[in-house]
């Protein structure tokens, strides 16, 4: 009889073997999938990258230069707290071409609009005043999918008449290649730590279904092998009945990556969800997971082999197995120095992306370290239950646990590495989040503020006429923008002012309030700059309409300086210390109420289409937007790994009550009562687990601080922030591990004394 058949007939007909092979395939599903979706991350955000390449700008040439094709002015409104692309746009000449990006079918001309879907969708279903107005002109068409970020991304394209938008002169629209986001660094490395961290259970679980008969499979094997077979037949069987179910998740793997795709792209992030083909990979990389996942599980189940291959009459009567090493703990070192080596190149800057890759294989590597060191803490505990032992169910879950520590460990393996997971990712996100910047701006949440009024000549009548026709109650505080530099010292940095009266000022101004203002010419400043402001001069921000940079203009030497409480980061000048200047405003800063904010944002938007408009609530959104994604992966990140490591706890829990039938039935022939037997199982499974996620949880917080040292490098900022937090997972793991112990009983209560004489 051939292996192949042999093999076929013990799927056949030994029922164990089959749920054996059904697990496995389950664990390789998850495994290829997982590996799939996080590797796909950095695609998906190339692809959104590309969409909008056409607004980044960064073909930009000299408007007299006959390559420009296109001004453009990009800006950012929102409207119910939802962020809005604007883009003011003009032909550079009149009637020239202008090229365009997949997804904008034609160029707005004057009085033209294009629109997103979502945003056309959301001028119809509002009073024009509140939005509609803030874009003047015909919708001619909706921008198509190909030229946005995400589906329900708000943006507007407004077209103007030649030489009437203060932008950038661009090539053209079409033909780029865009640059990932700013963050795409950090989101890059977070993927890949997700892989590693996540693969590790899956691989447990592929391990605790591939053994849960393996003692059966080694009696059978070594009985072949003694009856003649030689040990390439046994190899082959072996491989047989593993390779079935490691190739059959392997296609359900590959079958479900495009359903998958499509739900993933249900998970919002940066401000949207996904294309549904954004999560995709390639078909060389789909195929080469595909066929390493059940070439790893096959040289895993072979190599397992050894003992049969070698000793199949120890195999054949279970003999005792090998003693645990202690050198298996120098393992920790080892993953510790490849660590600590990865992070010191990582934070290098040299490289690109691929200076994470020591980083990422020595956080591998430290995942894989706990899991080997596992066997030895579970030999110490299993030693000092046997020495101090009160009951019989702790005896026997010593004896257990010093007898055979590889196969005690395999149930707490996944757990261990989820306690690893979570500590280090509860270390990282509050790190993370101080690296995260948080806008602050010197604007109170009510004003809205327009520091440059660009070609416009009297916006601050304009503007003041049209809120008193739509009957809006705000005010209008004229603005002179400029900076604050003391002239006797060149080391001194310039400050940031604006010339305005004090008492207006101090209602769109933050830190500053109407009783810090006093009567007569004065400059406003924060409390300790007095002492180091001396022969002061000021220099309006804006450039002249041709071009020229504005003289500065020397501070009256009896000017008074009063300080403020508050922390304005704006210094405030009295306009009657520049009553010339204070005649010209160069801005405009608008008060407003939850009411109407609304309707006085898009009044000042229609009278200034081209020109930043400063919002707090705005500019704040972004930084939580972020924050709001990173904790959403977390906790998806988190319960897989739960759902995983609880899923090959069990799994093995049960496995191992499997594999010793033949000795709980003849300790229930002995008279061993049931109840004693599964307190036993109960504590081999969770005092490891106890011990070993301890050390689990000090793991990961080191390498947590490690990470944060990389991504600090990345962003510049933030520093760690640990909490009694970082425990949970402990505790957490814990628990999993009792309800993965709790999975013996079931099984136990199956056996009976007949299962002794049966085997």
């Amino acid at each position: 009889m051939s292996v192949f058949r042999i093999a076929f007939a013990v799927l056949r007909n030994d029922s164990r073997s089959r749920i054996s092979t059904a697990l496995v395939t389950v664990g390789v599903a998850l495994g290829v999938s997982l590996v799939l979706w996080l590797a796909s991350a950095p695609h998906a955000l190339q692809e959104r990258a590309d969409r909008t390449a056409w607004s980044n700008g960064d073909n930009t040439v000299s408007q007299t230069d006959n390559r420009a094709q296109v001004v453009m002015a990009t800006n950012q409104d929102q409207f119910d707290g939802k962020l809005i692309h604007r883009y003011d746009i003009t032909r550079a000449h009149v009637g020239g071409y202008v090229s365009l990006p997949p997804g904008i079918r034609e160029f707005p001309e004057p009085g033209q609009v294009l629109l997103s879907p979502a945003l056309a969708a959301l001028v119809k279903a509002n009073p024009p005043e509140k939005l509609g107005d803030r874009f003047p002109g015909q919708l001619v068409d909706e921008i198509g999918p190909q030229a946005l970020e995400y589906p329900d991304e708000l943006v507007a394209i407004i077209g103007h008449d030649v030489g009437t938008v203060d932008g950038w002169a661009l090539t053209g629209l079409g033909g780029k290649v865009g640059y990932a986001a700013d963050n795409a660094d950090m989101l890059y490395l977070l993927t890949r730590i997700g892989m590693v961290v996540l693969i590790v259970p899956c691989l447990v679980l592929v391990a605790s279904a591939a053994r849960l008969t393996a003692t059966r499979r080694e009696r059978r094997l070594a009985a072949l092998r003694l009856a003649g077979a030689s040990p390439t037949q046994v190899i082959a069987m072996a491989a047989i009945e593993t390779v079935v179910g490691a190739v059959l998740g392997s296609v359900i793997a590959v079958l479900a990556a495009e359903p998958l795709s499509h739900l993933t792209a249900q998970i919002p992030w940066g401000g949207g969800t996904w294309q549904p083909g954004d999560f995709t990979s390639g078909p060389l990389f789909t195929a080469f997971i595909a066929v390493l996942a059940p070439v790893l599980v096959v040289a895993a189940a072979v190599l397992g082999l050894r003992r049969v291959v070698a000793k199949p009459l120890g195999a054949a009567t279970e003999q005792t197995r090998r003693k645990i090493s202690p050198a298996r703990l120098l393992g920790l070192i080892v993953a510790g120095g490849v660590f600590l080596l990865g992070t010191t190149i990582a934070t290098g800057q040299v490289g690109g992306r691929d200076r994470f890759t020591v980083v990422l294989v020595g956080l591998g590597a430290v995942g894989m370290a706990l899991v080997l060191a596992g066997p030895v803490v579970t030999a110490l505990v299993g030693r000092y239950f046997v020495a101090r032992w009160r009951k019989p169910s702790t005896l026997l879950a010593g004896r257990r646990l010093l007898g055979d520590p590889v196969a005690s460990f395999r149930a707490a393996a996944g757990v261990v590495v989820a306690v690893f997971a979570g500590s280090l990712a509860l270390t990282m996100l509050p790190g993370i989040e101080d690296q995260v910047r948080v806008f602050t701006g010197p604007w109170k949440d009510s004003a809205i503020v327009a520091d440059s009024v660009g070609r416009n000549t009297d916006v601050i009548g304009q503007l003041r006429a049209r809120l008193a026709e739509h009957k809006l109650d705000a005010e209008v505080v004229p603005l002179v923008g400029g900076y604050l530099k003391s002239t006797s010292d060149d080391y001194q940095p310039s400050y940031k002012a604006v010339i305005a009266p004090c008492k207006d000022v101090a209602k769109v101004l933050s830190g500053l309030s109407a009783s810090d203002c006093v009567e007569g010419p004065a400059v406003y400043m924060p409390l300790g700059y007095q002492s180091s402001m001396h022969d002061l001069e000021f220099a309006k921000g804006n450039r002249s309409p041709n071009g020229d940079v504005p003289a500065p203009v020397r501070l009256p030497e009896d000017t008074p300086l009063h300080a403020i409480a508050g922390d304005a980061q704006i210094m405030v000048i009295d306009p009657a210390v520049f009553p010339d200047l204070a005649a010209q405003p160069t801005g405009a800063a608008t008060t407003t109420t939850p009411s109407n904010r609304d309707a006085v944002y898009t009044a000042v938007v229609r009278l200034l289409p081209d020109v930043p408009v400063a919002d707090n609530i705005r500019d704040s959104s972004h930084s939580a937007t972020l924050m709001d994604d990173l904790r959403r992966a977390t906790a998806i990140g988190l319960a897989l790994m739960a759902l995983l490591s609880g899923a090959s706890a069990a799994v093995a829990a049960a496995g191992s009550v499997i594999d010793r039938r033949r000795t709980f039935g003849a300790l229930i022939a002995a008279g061993t009562p049931v109840r004693v037997l599964g307190r036993a199982l109960r504590r081999e499974v969770v005092l490891p687990v106890l011990v070993a996620t301890l050390g689990a949880s000090l793991a990961g917080m080191l390498v947590g601080l490690g990470l944060l040292s990389v991504t600090h490098s990345i962003s510049g900022r933030g520093e760690a922030l640990l909490n009694f937090w970082i425990l949970a997972p402990a505790a957490a793991g814990f628990v999993v591990a009792l309800a993965a112990a709790m999975a013996c009983g079931p099984v136990l209560r199956t056996f009976s004394a007949r299962d002794y004489s049966y085997e």
